[in-house]
């Protein structure tokens, strides 16, 4: 029972990380894309103007979600903690 226990917590820590990262991926990836075609179409190949905008989108991305994302954390660490307590018994 203790096993079990440990992989269904791993295996939900894991699907978590995977749901909480995927809005910032997206965006950043959207918006990089956008910029690459537009330094493609304006031949404007300055780095940094790719840097800035993921770094803004990134930024902006992480406000929006940080409720979401730390109700998200808080209650998976109070059902691990539970779960873990109940193991002892």
């Amino acid at each position: 029972m203790n096993a079990s226990i440990l992989i269904h917590l791993t295996t939900q820590v894991l699907w978590i990380v995977m749901l909480l990262s995927l809005p910032v991926v997206a965006a950043v990836t959207v918006v990089s894309l956008l910029v690459s075609v537009l330094q493609t179409l304006t031949q404007l190949q300055d780095q940094t103007m790719q840097f800035i905008f993921k770094l803004v989108t990134t930024a902006i991305t992480l406000f929006i979600g940080y409720r979401w994302m730390g109700l998200t954390l808080l209650n998976y660490g109070e059902l691990a903690f539970s779960q873990l307590s109940m193991m002892r018994r």
